[in-house]
């Protein structure tokens, strides 16, 4: 009797291990020196990516949304262009874009991701404006002018009383900072514009 208890304990433990088991999870490291470049883990390679790939951008799905520009991602053996894409704007957060940056003769890759952002800095312009800003115009991105660019897409600014078309154009990349891209907000019964800027890290 005792003998077949022990068998059947033995059987229903390693029946249930695998569940147990499939119940841990380890949460992976925020960086690793080589793999792919999965979401919310940096990666680092000795190859440049390419230059930006110029891209067609879609009409907008509502007026408010801002476009987040393509990037390259590593798969584990070479870079991989991964499309750009609209995003809606969240209250009091911003989207970061993923880039590149150089460090230590190669190149780490940070995943876009949405970070907090309470408040803009002083000098950055908040406007609350009447109405929603039109659909965004449809630009022709040129080739970028160096390897370590990315596209700003042009946006609906509020000037003077009536939205003004401000023109996307190419940025440098900054060390230590990220660019909040402009955006507009629903607030209530008005729209809030904020300027696009740079953030430090």
């Amino acid at each position: 009797m005792s003998r077949s208890l022990d068998s059947f304990s033995r059987r229903a433990l390693l029946l249930a291990l695998p569940a147990v088991l499939s119940a841990c999870v380890v949460a992976p490291p925020r960086h690793v020196t080589i793999g792919v470049a999965a979401p919310g883990i940096s990666v680092r390679v000795a190859t440049a990516p390419p230059p930006p790939r110029v891209e067609v951008i879609p009409p907008p799905p509502a007026p408010h949304w801002y476009w987040v520009g393509g990037h390259w991602r590593w798969d584990g053996n070479h870079h991989v262009w991964e499309s750009g894409h609209w995003v809606e704007p969240r209250i009091n957060e911003v989207f970061v874009q993923a880039r590149w940056v150089p460090a230590d003769g190669g190149w780490v890759y940070q995943p876009g991701h949405w970070q907090r952002s309470d408040a803009p800095p002083p000098n950055v312009i908040v406007i609350d404006a009447p109405r929603p800003p039109p659909p965004p115009r449809r630009e022709e991105i040129p080739p970028p002018p160096g390897p370590a660019q990315f596209w700003i897409p042009g946006h609906w600014r509020w000037d003077r009383g009536d939205h003004v078309w401000a023109a996307g154009h190419w940025e440098a990349e900054r060390p230590n900072a990220y660019w909040v891209p402009a955006h507009w907000v629903p607030n209530g019964p008005t729209w809030r514009y904020v300027e696009g800027h740079w953030h430090r890290d």
